[in-house]
């Protein structure tokens, strides 16, 4: 059991983007990243889902208090507690990149919490693994150079391009604005420098005993995350369906697609076989792999 005092951050606090009908599901960002790159999506999904977007502390429109300690672990916590304050039964959880990240470790952290109430998952270009840090990331680490960096404006851009379905050229001033705010962009430096690769890896060996049906979608072209990192993720799943998209998994990933894949496969039915490529069946645009994972 988690020690709650450590967090010191009241969900209710979180801003939320909510709408739609049906079974819940809350929508975790990634990294310099916040609700507004989860609209298309939930709009998409109004009649399938009861969806919360929520932005993270420090990102977006909720607060970014000083005492708070920019962890995976505090974010996890934070998920936790949100999910609990708005009793969540039968959720599902989509996150992408580091918000994907921040499902995983909270589903290990806080399983007794959790374990009744979610039923699956959907993980799009997650980290899961230790792995090379991203140029924007390593900037954001490096003392002095990082806290000039969110200073210049061509540096959200180069921020937003691997975190949302929009291109450059389209960002919404919804989604850049909030780095206007200095704590904002204090949050995300704390953030980046407290990503430890060490404290990550502990976890990998305890993700094959999380037992929920999880969609897996990965972008082939994935500059950030790998996708054998994909691959190796979906192969512990142990129900799942693997999709790996032609491009950046973010950039196809609309609602139409999204819902079409939450629609069209029953997450809750095993099948015997682990993935392999003679279990790809390619349409000219994605590419599906069903199966079980062998549980060692």
């Amino acid at each position: 059991m988690r020690n709650v005092k450590k967090i010191r951050f009241d969900a209710n606090r979180l801003a939320v983007a909510s709408g739609g009908t049906g079974e819940p599901a809350v929508f975790v960002h990634g990294l310099g990243s916040n609700k507004f790159i989860w609209k298309r999506v939930c709009d998409g999904l109004r009649d399938v889902f009861s969806f919360y977007a929520i932005d993270l502390p420090g990102c977006g429109e909720s607060p970014a208090p000083t005492h708070f300690r920019y962890t995976l672990e505090h974010f996890a916590d934070v998920l936790t507690d949100f999910i609990v304050m708005k009793d969540l039964k039968k959720l599902t959880l989509v996150g992408t990149s580091f918000g994907g990240a921040i499902i995983l470790i909270a589903l290990l952290r806080n399983r007794d919490e959790l374990a009744s109430r979610v039923r699956s998952l959907c993980l799009i270009d997650i980290v899961a693994y230790p792995q090379d840090f991203p140029f924007f990331v390593e900037i954001l680490r490096t003392p002095l150079f990082g806290a000039l960096a969110v200073n210049f404006p061509f540096f959200v851009k180069i921020l937003s391009r691997p975190l949302g379905p929009f291109p450059a050229n389209a960002l919404s001033r919804q989604y850049v604005r909030y780095f206007g705010r200095r704590k904002t962009r204090e949050a995300l430096i704390k953030t980046a420098s407290l990503i430890k690769v060490s404290r990550l890896a502990r976890y990998v060996p305890r993700l094959k005993t999380i037992d929920i049906p999880a969609l897996v979608i990965w972008g082939r072209k994935d500059g950030v995350v790998p996708l054998r990192l994909g691959k190796r993720l979906a192969r512990i799943c142990p129900t799942r369906v693997w999709s790996s998209l032609t491009t950046a998994a973010m950039r196809l990933t609309r609602s139409a697609r999204l819902r079409s894949l939450l629609h069209s496969k029953n997450l809750t039915q095993k099948v015997d076989d682990p993935v392999s490529s003679s279990d790809s069946v390619d349409d000219g645009r994605t590419n599906i792999e069903l199966g079980a994972s062998s549980r060692t």
